[in-house]
């Protein structure tokens, strides 16, 4: 599933970070830190949160601290991409932001409002506080209603007809020239995520892909299993190029720390459960995987060790 974080100012998208979730699913120090690279969109920080549900669903609650620099026109309207995919996402729903920095929970609005369109004034009374989610799919430009219970996606496994959909969800904040933090907590659920095989339950949950374009300064995150399932049953392994620690619980999760992250590198989580005799997993498909991803992470884990070496000699 793809996703692209942006800002919006008045008249044209400035910056554009591109997330891929769940395909295979941001402590303010000086602004101008590591990381950072005078961008005029960046974060300070994120914080990311990924709960596996039974039925294979993620909760995902994600905290943006966001560094607004002066680009000429005001800011208005921050918004992330995702396309939907009949083998990884096929629905998002359960939509909530608020301002973390006011204390303003966002209400939804059915019209997707361009934030050069208005003054000031007008967007600050009319639009600000507001929270949007629209089918993207023919045009960025003339976006058009999308329903959660209505448009979402069938989950068919690999092999069958391909169903893919592009949405945006976009929240507009007050017209604001720069910012030094902006805090932003945007909670959602992800369907379709998981697939069922024979032996294992698996995912990918990719916050970060290589086209994401805006740095962050520090990046932490948490990915949490359902009831029994602990650390003996599952698996869990995350891929970045950035410098990063991970440690996991008693429990099984999944606690990473990634600092430093420039544009154009990526964050992957991928995820593996014993599947259980009460699994509700909506995608299925026959043959065992738990060998073969297994086999795949060893193999990914060479490879970067190598990597590493080459880059230490030189």
């Amino acid at each position: 599933m793809g996703s692209q974080r942006t800002v919006r100012a008045i008249a044209v998208s400035l910056v554009i970070t591109a997330v891929t979730a769940a395909a295979v699913l941001f402590l303010g120090f000086d602004r101008h830190a590591a990381g950072d690279g005078g961008a005029q969109v960046s974060y300070n920080t994120v914080d990311m949160r990924a709960q596996m549900l039974k039925n294979g669903d993620l909760r995902v609650t994600q905290t943006f601290d966001y560094r607004l620099r002066p680009c000429g026109t005001p800011w208005r309207q921050m918004f992330q991409q995702y396309t939907l995919s009949f083998d990884r996402v096929t629905n998002i729903s359960d939509i909530s932001i608020k301002g973390l920095t006011t204390g303003r929970v966002y209400t939804q609005d059915t019209t997707v409002h361009s934030p050069g369109g208005y003054g000031d004034y007008g967007w600050n009374s009319e639009c600000a506080g507001r929270w949007y989610i629209a089918d993207i799919t023919r045009s960025q430009t003339a976006p058009e209603p999308y329903d959660a219970e209505l448009d979402a996606l069938t989950p068919n496994a690999v092999g069958e007809p391909k169903q893919t959909k592009d949405v945006e969800i976009g929240w507009n904040i007050p017209s604001t020239a720069s910012a030094n933090s902006m805090r932003f907590e945007l909670s959602m659920t992800w369907h379709g995520v998981s697939t069922a095989y024979d032996d294992v339950v698996a995912l990918e949950w990719e916050p970060f892909s290589a086209l994401n374009a805006t740095p962050a300064a520090r990046v932490t995150g948490t990915f949490t299993f359902p009831e029994g399932i602990g650390e003996s049953n599952s698996w869990a392994w995350l891929h970045t190029g950035a410098a990063s620690e991970t440690t996991r619980g008693a429990d099984g999760s999944l606690r990473f720390t990634v600092t430093d992250l420039p544009g154009g590198e990526y964050i992957n989580v991928v995820v593996m459960t014993e599947r259980r005799s009460d699994s509700a997993v909506a995608r299925t498909q026959a043959g065992a995987m738990k060998r073969r991803i297994l086999n795949q992470e060893q193999w990914e884990a060479q490879i970067a060790d190598d990597d590493r070496r080459r880059r230490a000699r030189g």
